[in-house]
């Protein structure tokens, strides 16, 4: 992520024609039910990004499955029409080519409650460049053992360049996200700049003894645990082989717990009295950064606590942020967001908890060589799609030559 500046813009006000998604409600249903309308209005944060050509809206009812769309100048406001009254999460987003770079633009409104005629909405939108290093692949739900029992130890997150030059892992970190699950009793940070973090209860970092490089097309699995988990002693209707992962959170607290032979992670962070890397079954939300400053557990500015709470949780710059996926655990909590829109603007879920399904980013394009280019708009709600058996190094990804093990 670059450095992020506010500016901010005056704007006219101008009426468009607003079209629905067909996945979603068509507009013959609102019956007798009134039509509302809103005016929506955004304020650009841009830095140094140039400015988008155009913005698309989208509001959603996700209880009602009801959508519209329009698409306004970063210049102007507009008044969107045909509005079944209703909750809505209202997003903004756009994305230019320049110089070389994706830029993509984002910004959006949680819980909006639109009951009353011609309702205002001000959208904050952020920028950012695509990341080179990307979530490409999560699997966070569990599986069902064969009697029918929880196993959550197959979880893995794979990371993969998706940028046309060389990216070198070495101290990169992983964190999950404060609240663990998603909840609409967000917790209250303190500070005048406490919007420019997000709150990690739990890091781990690459080793920084040694470079990691990750070629173009290539990825690396972080695996909770490194190990075959189709072995009758672990769970035998597991649906991943976990021996190749390049990385594991290694902590020994049960007998079926092994050194495997892929590198051990460092605990960079973890507060609570169990250290181990689980994340929760029921979707959280995840970054990955470079840390700009090393990370000190003990430290007394970087380490804080919400409002009124005693739970630690480390601050993690967003403009250190390369890549955020956040994770629900159903359709009715897409709103319930606990990082900017600027990072993620939307939500995924594979719907349920031990379901042996993940989440993966979608394809963009396949290059003549065979390597794919994955989605990056910062909003995982289009980003990613919800897969029926967890694959590591989906659509040809390639494990790093460093890996002598896989």
């Amino acid at each position: 992520m670059k450095k992020i500046r506010y500016i901010s813009y005056a704007f006219a006000v101008m009426a468009l024609v607003v079209t629905g998604c067909t996945q979603f409600k068509d507009i013959s249903d609102i019956g007798r039910i009134e039509a509302l309308s809103a005016q929506i209005s955004v304020t650009l944060d841009v830095g140094s990004a140039p400015m988008p050509d155009n913005l698309n809206v989208k509001l959603v009812n996700f209880e009602e499955r009801y959508e519209l769309n329009a698409t306004m100048a970063p210049d102007q406001t507009i008044t969107v029409t045909d509005i079944l009254p209703g909750i809505y999460t209202v997003t903004v987003s756009s994305e230019k080519n320049e110089h070389g770079f994706t830029y993509n633009y984002s910004g959006n409104a949680v819980n909006i409650d639109i009951v009353t005629d011609n309702k205002p909405v001000s959208i904050k939108v952020g920028a950012s460049k695509s990341g080179a290093l990307v979530f490409k692949e999560v699997y966070y739900s569990g599986s069902r053992t064969p009697t029918g029992g929880s196993y959550f130890r197959d979880q893995f997150y794979e990371i993969y360049n998706n940028s046309d030059a060389v990216q070198n892992v070495r101290g990169l970190c992983i964190a999950i996200l404060n609240p663990l699950t998603a909840t609409a009793n967000l917790p209250v940070w303190d500070g005048p700049d406490a919007d420019k973090y997000v709150y990690a209860g739990t890091i781990w970092q690459v080793p920084d003894d040694t470079d990691y490089p990750l070629n173009p097309g290539e990825s690396i699995i972080i695996a909770q645990m490194a190990d075959d988990h189709q072995k009758s002693n672990l769970n035998p209707t597991s649906p991943v082989n976990l021996l190749s992962a390049e990385f594991e959170t290694f902590i020994n607290t049960t007998a079926i717990i092994q050194d495997n032979p892929a590198i051990n992670m460092d605990m960079a962070f973890w507060p609570r009295p169990t250290p181990q890397w689980l994340t929760t079954v029921f979707g959280g939300a995840f970054v990955i950064f470079m840390p700009s400053i090393p990370i000190d557990p003990n430290s007394e500015t970087e380490v804080v606590s919400p409002v009124g709470q005693t739970a630690q949780s480390y601050r993690i710059p967003i403009e250190d942020v390369i890549d955020a996926l956040e994770n629900v655990g159903n359709e009715n909590q897409m709103q319930l967001k606990r990082m900017p829109a600027v990072l993620d603007a939307g939500a995924v879920t594979v719907g349920g908890t031990y379901v042996s399904k993940s989440v993966a980013r979608r394809v963009k394009e396949t290059l003549p060589d065979g390597r794919v280019i994955l989605y990056d708009t910062n909003n995982s709600t289009y980003d990613f799609e919800v897969m029926d058996t967890p694959t590591i190094r989906r659509y040809g990804a390639k494990a790093p030559a460093w890996n002598t093990w896989k």
